[in-house]
């Protein structure tokens, strides 16, 4: 870290460890697959924590439910989702480099809040596969889960929502998209440390809860087909 940096992360740097936690985020490369308006919390949570790239991958176009976040302005609508997000986190911060995903970039976590079960399922799958550290968002109204997978843990398709979920994400989801911005934020800053893990967040009460390898996942063999 630089002077600067270290300065702005004083707080977060007393904490026991994490003095070598904050040079990983620093050097973090973070796939950021949707970056709807409920993703925002989150995404400034990363940025002002001092994650040292975020790689925002969504083609999709800012409509009027991504105006209930924290991130994307009003006027906004109808523009490259992408691309505003980008904008807008430059805009909040100087310690974190924002921009589009690469073709090809080779991030070292993923963050997902991918609107659609398949989506989550896919870049859950491409995350495993390259071994690195994500987190699953799946809002439910004002509520939802979060699905943390550690190196190692058991993989998303195991630990999923398999019930109907899926209501439009209300205002009050913006607390489980911070939940989503600390599991990473750990994963991170102490890999090795923790298993894999489920928070459900019901009425304003989190959940949490070891996820369980199913019988029979590759993500239990080691390979990586």
């Amino acid at each position: 870290m630089t002077g600067d940096e270290a300065a702005r992360h004083a707080a977060q740097v007393r904490v026991p460890g994490m003095e070598a936690g904050q040079e990983r985020l620093a050097a973090a490369r973070v796939r950021v697959v949707g970056a709807g308006g409920m993703a925002g919390p989150a995404l400034l949570a990363l940025a002002k924590a001092g994650v040292g790239r975020l790689w925002i991958d969504d083609p999709e176009a800012v409509n009027d439910a991504d105006l209930r976040g924290w991130l994307l302005p009003p006027d906004s609508s109808g523009a490259p989702r992408g691309e505003v997000t980008v904008a807008r986190l430059l805009e909040t911060t100087r310690s974190t480099r924002a921009e589009r995903y690469p073709a090809g970039g080779v991030p070292t976590a993923t963050f997902i809040c991918a609107p659609t079960a398949g989506e989550r399922l896919v870049a859950a799958e491409q995350a495993r596969r390259a071994g690195v550290p994500h987190v699953v968002l799946e809002f439910d109204a004002d509520g939802g889960s979060v699905v943390s997978v550690p190196q190692g843990a058991p993989c998303y398709a195991c630990a999923r929502s398999t019930g109907p979920t899926g209501l439009e994400p209300q205002a009050g989801a913006a607390a489980l998209s911070l939940l989503a911005a600390l599991e990473l934020l750990l994963a991170i800053a102490y890999p090795g440390e923790g298993g894999g893990r489920r928070i459900e967040l019901l009425r304003g009460l989190p959940l949490s809860r070891p996820t369980v390898r199913l019988a029979g996942c590759s993500c239990g063999t080691g390979s990586t087909p």
